[in-house]
């Protein structure tokens, strides 16, 4: 994979229910961690006919009337050269970059401390099946929020209080049905069943 191009899963705007406000939303696509219980197994292959530009991408990024941007996936540290390029281009645009990744603070500490000179936020781990967390900006009690950014520190804190109230948003494209959010694991069937799918699209 060329470190000028990333795959991506989907770009969406606005995105309310991953970080505080009003955000873009990022998902990168392929994922090697493949959690147990992952509701985005579409975006575990790593799929070359999702390769786009990083200046496409920063293009679209920038496009809206926004400060705020969550990166999700996927795993966005399994593209980390195309990670780190897009991150210095868009840097500048953002006040509030958000990341969620499945490995733990520690190992990107020490394997990516320059992404996180141009990271707000980060939520890590691995979702771990049988541990749900009532919080509504994880998905099991193991991940943690690490918030890099002293100005955004209070805001993130309200936020990770909150608990779920079953808030998704639901995005349509011609790839399929894309779910938003954090559900609780043993509500996705009734998610599905009532979308007429049979795979959930986070």
């Amino acid at each position: 994979m060329a470190a000028e191009r990333i795959l991506v899963s989907l770009i969406h705007h606005p995105v309310y229910v991953l970080g505080p406000g009003r955000r873009v939303g990022l998902w990168t696509q392929g994922c090697s961690i493949r959690c147990r219980g992952c509701m985005s197994k579409h975006a575990w292959e790593f799929d070359e006919t999702k390769a786009m530009s990083l200046e496409r991408v920063a293009e679209i990024l920038t496009l809206y009337d926004c400060e705020r941007l969550t990166i999700s996936g996927g795993e966005p540290f399994d593209q980390p050269e195309a990670l780190l390029k897009l991150l210095k281009m868009i840097r500048p645009n953002f006040k509030d970059i958000l990341l969620y990744t499945g490995y733990r603070f520690e190992t990107i500490e020490e394997k990516f401390s320059d992404h996180l000179e141009l990271i707000d936020a980060v939520v890590d781990s691995p979702f771990i099946e049988g541990l749900e967390s009532d919080y509504a900006y994880k998905g099991s009690e193991n991940q943690r929020l690490f918030v890099l950014n002293p100005s955004l520190r209070d805001e993130y804190d309200r936020w990770s209080k909150l608990k779920k109230q079953k808030l998704l948003q639901i995005k349509t494209t011609e790839n399929g049905v894309f779910i938003i959010g954090v559900p609780y694991q043993r509500d996705v069937e009734k998610i599905l069943s009532n979308l007429g799918m049979d795979e959930t699209r986070r």
